[in-house]
């Protein structure tokens, strides 16, 4: 089955359990305990240790719900550091970077990626190489990390699902030179759910299909399939016998859009406080336009009513399109500030915030035209280069742009949250001098 299709060949590596293994990074103590990491404003549990999944905590479920009993139960539970979790995907992304070529990489989520590894099957041995990048990543960044190899992304993403399941793979799976008697087993052991794409609610409806584990799944009837449910199904199942169908994307293709938005710990009714939001949000998403050298033409702002009944939350939205594209903060920020006007009502509840940069295109490409304020744009972006600057030199809070940000009155709840131990000068970590005798007396 395999040999028909070996045009290409990639690699999925993610880091276990990603969130859990960067707390461990800094706080040794929690290595073989139960630990759990929350969602924004502490809802749902959206990471777990391997020893929490032994207590039967299930992804996703309220935090509310198993609180007391997990408390009891000796489980750790820290808030999601999303600063600390973003600069160790940086760090995990550079050291991807240092051994595959950056256009074979296809980052996938903030802890895992697709590489392409057919050009480097003629000079290594892709099995042994991944498995010395594990253990590298392991020794200089102190997080734990699986690889599936398969001649699909598809094939990958399930072989990455064998090698955490199943220890005598120790870390790395490579369906490409696996038996295919143990390759067979594999696939009639698991469940279809497991296969990128499907999930419960698909397995659910393949049921009357009779297909039920990876291997039915493989050898169904894609044509018909395709035909009941959607092109899509049908290019799964050939990923699954190893064709290619998923390219790996470009990731030098910048964003269509980008967005940044959060709900409030408690709902807001002050149209000052939520300007002060809508700065922070904004900031964030006018750096990740200025890493990606692009210009924006379109700002959208959405404001969340709460209401009585579920979801609970009523989104109402507004967008301007702008005269020329730009990437002016303050010319950005005064738009964001007028439609926060348009869109407030007074003695409404708001419980989150969201901001969107579209009609985005390279700053490389862009022309002026005669009717452009062409000394006014270009004033704007010697000014943004200052700001810039000063950031990199002082800290990216040493100028503030438009209001004043008190986050104490609008900032997600995070009761449990860790120190951002590599970010923040305060939090760094720091040993004291009774552990360093300690230390000195071992």
């Amino acid at each position: 089955m395999q040999q028909l299709f070996q045009h290409e060949i990639f690699a999925l590596i993610d880091i276990n359990n990603c969130y859990v293994s960067c707390e461990r990074v800094f706080n040794p103590k929690l290595n073989g305990k139960p630990v759990v990491v929350l969602s924004n404003n502490d809802g749902c549990v959206v990471s777990r240790s391997n020893e929490a999944k032994a207590l039967n905590i299930s992804m996703a479920v309220p935090w509310y719900e198993i609180e007391q009993d997990a408390l009891k139960a000796g489980v750790q539970v820290y808030s999601s550091n999303y600063e600390l979790y973003g600069d160790m995907s940086r760090r995990f992304f550079n050291m991807l970077k240092s051994h595959f070529n950056e256009h074979d990489l296809e980052p996938y989520s903030i802890d895992e990626c697709f590489i392409r590894l057919t050009s480097y099957t003629d000079t290594l041995d892709i099995e042994e190489y991944c498995r010395i990048l594990v253990k590298k990543i392991d020794q200089y960044l102190g997080l734990p990390c699986c690889i599936g190899i398969g001649f699909s992304k598809t094939q990958a993403k399930l072989a990455n699902h064998f090698a955490k399941k199943h220890t005598g793979f120790n870390q790395v799976c490579n369906l490409t030179n696996l038996d295919l008697c143990i390759f067979e087993n594999l696939l009639l052991s698991t469940h279809v759910s497991e296969v990128w794409g499907i999930g419960r609610k698909i397995s659910k409806q393949l049921k009357p299909y009779a297909i039920e584990n990876c291997y039915d799944l493989t050898f169904a009837n894609e044509h018909h399939l395709s035909r009941q449910f959607s092109v899509l199904l049908g290019r799964t199942i050939r990923e699954l016998k190893g064709q290619s169908c998923i390219a790996l994307d470009d990731p030098s293709i910048p964003s269509k859009r980008i967005l940044s938005s959060r709900s409030f710990a408690s709902p807001l009714s002050e149209k000052e406080i939520l300007k002060q939001a809508l700065v922070f949000h904004l900031n964030r998403a006018h750096k990740r336009l200025h890493l990606q050298q692009q210009l924006c033409a379109c700002v959208h702002v959405s404001l969340y009513e709460k209401i009585r009944q579920p979801p609970y939350k009523k989104s109402v939205s507004h967008a301007i399109g702008l005269e020329y594209a730009t990437d002016d903060l303050l010319t950005l920020t005064r738009i964001a500030m007028h439609q926060i006007d348009v869109l407030f009502k007074k003695n409404m509840h708001y419980v989150k915030i969201a901001i969107m940069f579209s009609a985005l295109h390279p700053k490389q490409q862009h022309i002026d035209d005669l009717w452009q304020p062409i000394k006014h744009i270009q004033q704007r972006t010697n000014l943004m280069k200052t700001l810039n600057d000063a950031e990199k030199r002082f800290g990216i809070d040493c100028i503030q742009v438009g209001y004043h940000s008190n986050k104490k009155n609008w900032q997600m709840k995070q009761q449990y949250r860790s120190p951002r131990y590599t970010t923040r000068y305060n939090e760094i970590l720091c040993i004291d001098d009774s552990h360093m005798a300690v230390t000195q007396k071992q």
